[in-house]
């Protein structure tokens, strides 16, 4: 995740919302991530999901599906 954020981090905000920390709770469950290694791109409106991932993530796929994602944004 670290290099993702080094790559997009201009253009994405990246939330950390670390399970073990009961604070996290009303965040993680608006966006329905309560299990680890749970993962949501959410849109600019800051409500809508706009994809979700589980389990251990390929950064290589992600930064390209991150990159197309933007390019469609107006």
């Amino acid at each position: 995740m670290n290099g993702l954020q080094a790559q997009f981090g201009d253009r994405i905000d990246f939330v950390l919302l670390d399970i073990d920390k009961s604070e996290t709770l009303p965040l993680r469950q608006k966006f329905g991530l309560v299990q680890r290694a749970n993962y949501a791109l959410v849109a600019p409106d800051g409500e809508t999901v706009v994809r979700r991932w589980f389990g251990l993530l390929d950064e290589q796929e992600l930064a390209s599906y991150l990159s197309n994602y933007l390019a469609s944004l107006p």
